[in-house]
């Protein structure tokens, strides 16, 4: 096994000349800040880029409109990225739109209790070591000498619903050209970086006012930072709320091929051929194993990620096959149901759901009340295809608690109001009675719904706009000709309507 070896010097030592067989390097010229240019020669240079290597970089690099981009994409859906040597770029098209969560989502946010850390650049080797992500801005700054100092705050963590993704489900998607990994968690909470070669990090304390409440004028500026570092000791809601940044992330490689469990999640859209899992565990003497599968599922099905609340139930049915979900006296099929709807199954949801009633002390009401509530499950639950009274109905549900409720942005608003007006001629009602298909057809509620959708989203000032022109419409001729020529009356009696109908503009807008 040695001869080789004998070999290879018998050859550097009839060839003494040659730099081939050199066993002392060549020195290579020193850059200005006195590191040898030898370094991309030694490991360290020659890995320095390798994502193999940096499987949970710091985010640095991202910007305030690349750190609201990631978080939208993380409510929804898990995010593919492409990662090559120093680069990484978030695949925002690597998604189904129609259907949230199609390759899974994000568990809520584990918090915990974390501790100030700090990391000191001052070569290259450490850069790409410590921060690859920050090689194209910083590494010109290192090789010239200067030193970096930094300082993050764990305060929790999100992690995928997914343990894998594969390669066969993104081929499909042109979107996802170019995919190399997906972010299978990322840490919570705030970093800031910048040059430490006039500062002294070893007198102790924070350089960047961790801890001081927000007040961080006293300290230094950095160049790059994410959350607030001030405000991650306090226990104000408001406050905390500046330390949940996302700024590490947890990388995990796309496998090649196809997801081995693909064909547990292919279930036909007929409810005797599914396999349920679901609510109501309590109830069902489950062994170990299979309420482990249980508690997945719900954790995924809250988490929106259908398809792997579909796998975990098929999971949990062969860990505990007495218990067969596909019966719909089980309390487990309301689980299922749900998740078939989260998974794009609307219809297949609908029936199991239905058939799941009708066996419950709910039956006991009426027909017309088990459709009213498995109605009110697809409005919360169903995505992708749908017929046109489902997805008017979903809209129409959506915008009410975006009025009402929960507080969306400018273009969902305009999403769904879309959507209502492109569906409302389309879909008659079933009677007098059908009064959610009534008041999407009915403009001037339509109208009024996505203001106040509007308003909490913030824009005052063209809901203002709009109340106006909605009030002028709303009078005859004589009235709209005198508030017209007095736009001080006009005000004057919009003003109130405008307060009360929208609370969270109360003395905003343009009138005010």
């Amino acid at each position: 096994m040695r001869l080789p070896i004998l070999i290879a010097i018998a050859g550097c030592a009839i060839a003494l000349t040659s730099s081939a067989c050199t066993t002392k390097p060549a020195m290579g010229k020193n850059r200005a800040s006195g590191q040898s240019e030898l370094m991309g020669t030694t490991f360290a240079g020659q890995n320095a880029c390798s994502p193999d290597n940096h499987l949970k970089p710091f985010i640095i690099e991202w910007d305030a409109t690349d750190m609201s981009s990631f978080e939208s994409h993380a409510a929804n859906d898990i995010v593919v990225v492409r990662y090559e040597g120093c680069n990484l770029v978030v695949l925002d098209e690597c998604r189904n739109e129609s259907i949230r969560g199609e390759q899974g989502s994000y568990k809520p946010p584990e918090w915990t209790s974390g501790s100030l850390e700090t990391i000191d650049i001052s070569n290259e080797g450490e850069l790409y070591a410590k921060l690859p992500l920050g090689t194209a801005t910083l590494g010109g700054r290192v090789s010239g000498g200067e030193r970096f100092h930094m300082e993050y705050y764990v305060a929790g963590k999100r992690e995928a619903t997914r343990d894998a993704v594969y390669r066969a489900d993104l081929d499909t998607n042109p979107g996802c050209e170019g995919a190399t990994h997906f972010v299978h968690g990322f840490n919570l909470g705030a970093f800031a970086l910048g040059s430490a070669t006039e500062v002294n990090t070893n007198v102790g304390g924070s350089v960047y006012g961790f801890g001081a409440g927000g007040q961080t004028s006293s300290k230094r500026n950095a160049d790059k930072k994410g959350g607030d570092l001030g405000v991650c000791r306090s226990d104000s809601a408001t406050e905390v709320a500046g330390c949940k940044a996302p700024i590490r992330l947890s990388l995990r490689k796309v496998r090649d091929g196809e997801d081995p469990d693909k064909e547990a999640m292919k279930a036909p859209d007929t409810v005797d051929s599914l396999n349920a899992a679901g609510q109501l565990a309590a109830k069902i003497d489950m062994n170990d194993q299979a309420r482990a599968h249980y508690e997945s599922a719900t954790a995924k099905a809250n988490a929106k990620d259908g398809k792997g609340c579909l796998a975990e139930l098929d999971k949990h049915a062969k860990a505990d096959p007495g218990h067969a979900s596909t019966d719909p006296k089980s309390p487990l099929a309301y689980t299922r149901g749900q998740c078939l709807m989260l998974a794009g199954k609307c219809d297949a949801g609908k029936q199991l759901l239905r058939k799941t009633m009708e066996n419950g002390p709910i039956a006991q009401y009426g027909d017309e009340m088990l459709d009213k509530q498995v109605e009110s499950y697809m409005q919360m639950y169903c995505q992708g295809k749908m017929s046109d009274r489902d997805t008017l109905l979903k809209a129409w549900n959506e915008l009410s608690v975006a009025a009402s409720t929960t507080k969306k942005d400018v273009a969902f608003c305009d999403e769904k109001l879309k959507t209502i007006n492109s569906l409302a001629k389309k879909v008659e009602p079933k009677d007098g009675e059908d009064y959610n298909v009534n008041s999407a057809k009915n403009p001037d509620q339509v109208k009024q719904m996505h203001l106040m959708c509007m308003a909490r989203a913030g824009a005052c000032d063209k809901v203002w706009g709009e109340q106006k022109k909605l009030f002028l419409s709303r009078v005859d001729e004589k009235a709209r000709g005198y508030y017209e020529g007095e736009p001080a009356k006009l005000d004057e009696v919009v003003r109130g309507q405008y307060d009360a109908l929208y609370p969270k503009c109360k003395g905003k807008g343009g009138g005010k």
